[in-house]
């Protein structure tokens, strides 16, 4: 009969436990999951009371009714966390909740053009939680494509007066967004849609001219519509001047807030990758003061940044953080004995370990990393016949892979690293099998394992 499979790690080997932070990313996956269910409902109900008002099948006060109500239920599932506490200003919405409000601030800005063909001031917005990047997106950039397809209706009933207000209101937004200096993202191409709803505009009031229609009406709008109009509010587009530059000012600021941030995360992010070459090159009271050189930044110059502005914890800030993780878990795992406690050499770190705050997919991406950093120690000790240090690199790879792949979830960006740390753990093998050939035959060379190490994210 066959033997059991071979045993690559000892009883000693370290056991990583990662149910607590699976437990948590569930946590938050569930609540991610019931905040898009919850956004759908408000979408629906706010597509029905849009319908309901283009084709005036309510009431003022059943329509006034329906907008609580559904303002009501935004707030509600956005307004706090899981555990009940009240969510800091500023903190990225959960799920796609921000579109929820970019659409609602959208409709409050086309009801506000319908009653007086002017804008909706922000202060309406801000009143129930709106930012400024959702009133911009949805009360400014997306009214007008509104107004686009508003005009289009109206030019079919040759009502010259509604395209020139739906004309007026899109130039004076777009004469304002024009101070912005909007980068790549959503905003930068719902800003490009504002410039081609004014190109429509103009389109069909030429077409109008050209087809015998006046350019200017009489007072009530109706002189060049072929339907009975009712009259119409004095049409009045002043903008909330005042309001519009002191979103204009927040926005300069967060600008600066980022490419602060960027800047600084550099000199963190490269003491922490020097800290794992010099870990590597033995120096390790270099990669110490290293290490310690990148916490002080991330806590005294980084983390000011993004408690300021959350949402530029994505990106650099967070790419700094797993660099950093990934550092201070090889120094761990290579020397053991971490400050304040007692900790032996192969040892790997869990989250609530770190001396500063990481979130999961921060950790895990860490986590993933440190593989290839020991898979390059692996090499080494081949090199040397350290039979002991290959096991023990053997030993933690398995490790990480086992506890990754047992968790329930995973963030997106772990999923990616998976293979590769799969087969980290294979090429390891690999090299226990060759070394265990040399050491049966008597063979002192070095083993051809270097080649088969793959390089990291960095190319290093």
């Amino acid at each position: 009969m066959p033997e059991p499979p071979f045993l690559y790690c000892s009883a000693a080997a370290p056991v990583l436990d990662l149910s607590e932070l699976g437990s948590k990313i569930n946590d938050a996956d569930k609540n991610r999951r019931d905040a898009y269910d919850v956004s759908r409902e408000i979408q629906v109900k706010l597509l029905q009371i849009r319908t309901e008002l283009e084709t005036n099948a309510s009431t003022a006060e059943s329509m006034e009714t329906n907008m609580t109500s559904l303002l009501d239920a935004l707030i509600k599932h956005d307004s706090k966390n899981s555990d009940g506490t009240a969510v800091p200003q500023r903190t990225p919405r959960m799920a796609n909740l921000s579109n929820r409000y970019e659409d609602y601030c959208r409709f409050l800005a086309f009801q506000q053009f319908l009653k007086t063909g002017g804008w909706l001031s922000p202060e309406t917005c801000f009143s129930f939680g709106a930012t400024d990047e959702e009133y911009l997106a949805g009360a400014c950039m997306g009214v007008c494509r509104d107004l686009e397809r508003y005009a289009l209706g109206r030019a079919t009933a040759r009502d010259v007066s509604s395209v020139q207000a739906a004309r007026n209101l899109v130039n004076e937004v777009l004469d304002y967004l024009m101070q912005f200096d909007f980068r790549n993202g959503p905003l930068r191409r719902k800003y490009d849609g504002t410039k081609y709803a004014l190109k429509t505009l103009e389109t069909l009031l030429y077409e109008l001219s050209v087809t015998g229609a006046t350019l200017s009406g009489d007072e009530d709008g109706t002189a060049n519509s072929e339907e009975p109009q009712p009259k119409k509010q004095k049409i009045d587009t002043d903008r909330p001047q005042d309001l519009l530059d002191a979103i204009r000012s927040r926005m300069e600021h967060r600008d600066e807030l980022r490419e602060k941030l960027i800047k600084k995360c550099r000199d963190s992010q490269k003491a922490a990758k020097q800290a794992i070459y010099a870990l590597h090159r033995e120096d390790f009271q270099k990669a110490a003061k290293l290490i310690q050189q990148c916490e002080d930044g991330i806590q005294k110059d980084l983390f000011p940044i993004v408690n300021e502005e959350p949402p530029l914890r994505s990106g650099s800030f967070a790419n700094v953080l797993e660099e950093y993780a990934e550092a201070k878990l090889f120094q761990v795992w290579l020397l053991g004995n971490q400050e304040g406690k007692s900790m032996p050499k192969g040892s790997l770190l869990l989250l609530e370990d770190f001396p500063v705050a990481l979130e999961a997919e921060e950790y895990l991406g860490g986590l993933c990393d440190l593989t290839g950093e020991i898979g390059r120690f692996a090499v080494q000790c081949g090199t040397s016949r350290d039979y002991d240090g290959v096991r023990l690199c053997l030993e933690a790879n398995s490790a990480i892979s086992l506890a990754i792949s047992t968790l329930e979830r995973a963030p997106n960006g772990i999923n990616k690293k998976m293979d590769q740390l799969r087969r980290s753990v294979e090429k390891i093998e690999r090299m226990t099998y060759e070394m265990s050939l040399s050491k049966a035959a008597g063979i002192n060379i070095n083993t051809e394992v270097t080649e088969n190490v793959e390089k990291d994210d960095d190319g290093e």
